[in-house]
């Protein structure tokens, strides 16, 4: 296990990159403007910077950190109630992430914590959806 914030987040990238039906998965720190983004790169995975923290529970113990994530999938739907897009879309990322739970052994687990309501306006819809990654702290290299 690698056990470093980079290599989490960058195979979170990669496994959010083979997503079947998505072309763009991008890592953004501030505010993302949308509209520089064409429909042909849609659907698109925005991942935020995320936040970590300890966990506490493990005193006395090898530390382990908590990698909570947020990405927001925004996707183009021409009808008016877009279920079937995001339902597909949604299934993908969760076999994804299900397929390769351990991000290519950078983590001890990652799952999907909680999923938002369909947000938008037709014909451009999002969605919020939160990820929570675990990984021991290499102690070695900090």
């Amino acid at each position: 296990m690698t056990e470093n914030r980079r290599t989490v987040l960058a195979n979170l990238i990669t496994a959010l990159g083979n997503v079947s039906g998505v072309n763009t998965v991008l890592r953004f720190y501030i505010n993302l403007d949308i509209t520089q983004y064409t429909e042909a790169e849609l659907p698109l995975i925005a991942v935020k910077e995320p936040a970590e923290d300890n966990d506490q529970e493990l005193t006395g113990r090898r530390a382990m950190v908590s990698l909570d994530t947020k990405i927001r999938l925004y996707f183009v739907s021409w009808g008016i109630t877009p279920t079937s897009t995001y339902e597909t879309l949604m299934k993908n990322i969760r076999d994804e992430i299900g397929g390769d739970f351990n991000l290519d052994s950078s983590s001890v687990a990652t799952w999907v914590t909680d999923v938002s309501e369909i947000d938008g306006d037709m014909p451009l819809y999002f969605v919020d959806i939160g990820l929570r990654s675990l990984y021991y702290l290499n102690q070695q290299a900090t």
